[in-house]
């Protein structure tokens, strides 16, 4: 056994340097989100029944924008995080 430890103890005094090349401690930074992005327009209520068709693609063109409007919030803030 004592021929196996001076063999392991240069390689272990060779490998010791490698430590300190590595990357410097990891740093967590909190990003503010602004809280604009956080809330997407509230999607409508949906129409009464015995409604008009006019009424039925208003309300259709109301629940297209509140999702587009949410899409877009949601793309801003991948954009915000992503150029972080």
């Amino acid at each position: 056994m004592s021929r196996s430890r001076p063999a392991a103890l240069p390689a272990l005094l060779w490998l010791l340097p490698l430590t300190a090349c590595g990357p410097g401690p990891a740093v967590l930074v909190r990003q503010e989100v602004p809280p604009a992005l956080l809330a997407c327009q509230p999607e409508p209520a949906p129409p009464a029944a015995g409604i008009n068709d006019q009424v039925l693609a208003l309300w259709i063109v109301d629940l297209a924008t509140a999702g587009e409007d949410c899409r877009s919030r949601l793309r801003q803030l991948k954009e915000l995080i992503d150029a972080r």
